[in-house]
């Protein structure tokens, strides 16, 4: 995996067309975004919101949603981007966005999205969480849903992060999901614990990434 301090030394030997961006968060067009339970009772609720587009493009704000389990609490709600975290197993969802290099997402290597996700100036580190190293393990194309933004991009992300309280360095994997409307990635981060992943946090971290949804805008 690469390390941040080496990361940040390749990006600065990337053509300047392909140099990462921070990723940050998307922000809310609303001031609340809309939660309701999914069937059955007790394991999934539905996020739906509208996200504010950067200036230029040709929509004021686009839908969004996906599926949580319900034991998630949402952050950071001041911030006008959103987050949820579940305080018990460690499991983490961001959606965020970031401009691409030029390229359309089928085409942006895959390594750009970790300089971009994991930028020291990126929404990630700006929460406070602390990256040693990082790296993206796979990326796929996938059929869009109808409604969608018709790009739509699957990455598997394998980091680890140095927890503050015993300076301890923890794994986590993630899957993102990446949709593109106007040269813009936005992205869904679907996080846990290494020593949690193949027990459980994989298949939830899974459906959420799965589940989400950037539509094509006016």
């Amino acid at each position: 995996m690469l390390s941040v301090t080496t990361a940040a030394a390749v990006a600065g030997r990337v053509a300047p067309s392909l140099a990462a961006e921070p990723a940050t968060f998307a922000q809310r067009f609303s001031v609340s975004g809309n939660i309701s339970p999914l069937p059955p009772l007790g394991q999934y609720s539905r996020y739906e919101d509208q996200l504010s587009t950067p200036k230029g493009s040709k929509a004021l704000s686009l839908p969004v949603r996906f599926d949580f389990p319900q034991q998630l609490l949402q952050i950071g709600r001041s911030l006008g981007g959103i987050q949820f975290v579940d305080g018990s197993s460690g499991l983490k969802i961001y959606v965020l966005r970031v401009s691409l290099p030029g390229t359309s997402l089928a085409e942006t290597p895959k390594k750009w999205f970790g300089e971009a996700i994991f930028s020291p100036d990126g929404q990630i580190a700006r929460e406070g969480v602390e990256i040693d190293a990082y790296k993206v393990t796979s990326a796929k194309e996938l059929e869009a849903p109808a409604g969608a933004a018709e790009a739509r991009r699957r990455l598997a992300l394998k980091y680890t992060v140095i927890t503050p309280a015993n300076q301890r360095a923890t794994d986590r994997f993630a899957f993102v999901d990446a949709y593109e409307v106007d040269g813009i990635a936005y992205l869904l981060v679907a996080s846990g614990g290494a020593t949690k992943w193949e027990g459980g946090e994989k298949e939830r971290c899974e459906r959420v990434a799965d589940s989400f949804f950037i539509g094509r805008g006016a």
